[in-house]
């Protein structure tokens, strides 16, 4: 695996791989993620990283030990329907015994900067940043990163999925240029929007009627472990829901099984099959629970979330917003002020 060295001071040194080493995996395994009020633990992070799209790991270390990791995932987006370079920050993770010595900040600025610095084409570099995490926000800010919008959380639940027979998977070529052609078009006035995780396992299915694709979306598998969550109703929801013998199917702290839907599509009249489609899916995988990701202008939030019930669930993590923090390179004022003014696409892929 290719390594270059782009930063020493002292002991510390900043490396690049273009791939992710099992000694960065093995680190990001033993985090816990989130910020002052919510703390959770990915369960299949090694399965995880190895589908990202065109990895870069640059990693911290003090000596030969690997002490913080952040990972751009590089790929071209659409802005309003013209393509760009951008590469997406993500897995910033530090060992506990170097956290809050400064050193982390510094250091993670000083990557940042010397990514951006290195890039030739017109590029958009961006981190999601959680509500509360106020440290992970300055850094971003700090290497030049600015707010571009908010994603919201949404829930999606039920306590008695049923099997739906109308849903059907995708899986032969011409069938996902069909979804793709869809996606496309519904997405045409987004920002950031790629599809790199669509089709994974062939997961991506629809409904359809007199032949067309009604509703469509992709899911994904996530295990979390919730350590802690934010305020009165957060202590409520970690010590009081996993002993109601029901409640506790929808939703364990110290077992969160859930899918991640993406490629989220509905013809137009047609949004209730949607939530057809997403219960049958849990039916389907034995489920209760599932969650997906939406920029806050995005029309299609708006139009599911008029459409009907997204039952419990959503009451319990719908506060969970994520910041996007963007930085540009050689792009002009028209292109920038483009990608301001437009909704965010969200990937699941990108939050689980």
């Amino acid at each position: 695996m290719k390594k270059d060295i782009l930063f020493n001071e002292g002991d510390y040194s900043i490396q690049r791989y273009h791939g992710i080493p099992d000694d960065a995996i093995t680190f990001l395994d033993n985090i816990a993620w989130g910020n002052e009020g919510a703390l959770y633990e990915h369960r299949n992070t090694e399965e995880h990283i190895k589908l990202l799209h065109n990895p870069i790991l640059i990693g911290l270390f003090e000596k030969d030990q690997i002490k913080a990791t952040g990972i751009f995932s590089i790929s071209p987006v659409t802005v309003n329907g013209q393509q760009f370079n951008s590469q997406y920050f993500r897995y910033f993770a530090s060992s506990k015994d170097i956290r809050g010595k400064g050193i982390v900040k510094k250091l993670t600025i000083k990557i940042m900067q010397l990514i951006r610095e290195k890039e030739k084409e017109k590029t958009i570099f961006f981190a999601c940043v959680e509500k509360y995490n106020k440290s992970s926000y300055n850094v971003c800010e700090s290497a030049g990163y600015a707010p571009l919008g908010t994603v919201k959380t949404l829930g999606f639940s039920r306590f008695f999925p049923k099997v739906n027979k109308e849903i059907t998977q995708i899986k032969i070529q011409n069938e996902k240029e069909e979804v793709l052609t869809l996606l496309k078009k519904l997405y045409d006035q987004h920002v950031l929007v790629q599809f790199n995780s669509l089709f994974l396992n062939d997961n991506y299915f629809v409904i359809r009627e007199n032949n067309q694709i009604v509703a469509g979306c992709q899911y994904h598998r996530a295990h979390w472990v919730i350590n802690n969550m934010k305020g009165v109703s957060g202590k409520i929801i970690m010590n009081i829901i996993p002993l109601i013998p029901i409640l506790n199917k929808l939703f364990n702290p110290k077992q969160f099984e859930f899918l991640a839907f993406e490629g989220i599509y509905f013809k137009p009249g047609y949004e209730h099959k949607l939530y057809s489609l997403f219960e049958g899916l849990l039916a389907r995988e034995k489920l209760k629970s599932s969650m997906f990701w939406l920029g806050e202008n995005c029309p299609v939030r708006k139009q599911i979330m008029t459409t009907g019930n997204l039952g419990m669930i959503h009451s319990f993590i719908k506060d969970s917003d994520v910041e996007v923090m963007a930085s540009f390179k050689n792009m002009n004022e028209a292109e920038i002020s483009n990608v301001k003014s437009n909704p965010i696409f969200a990937s699941a892929f990108d939050y689980i």
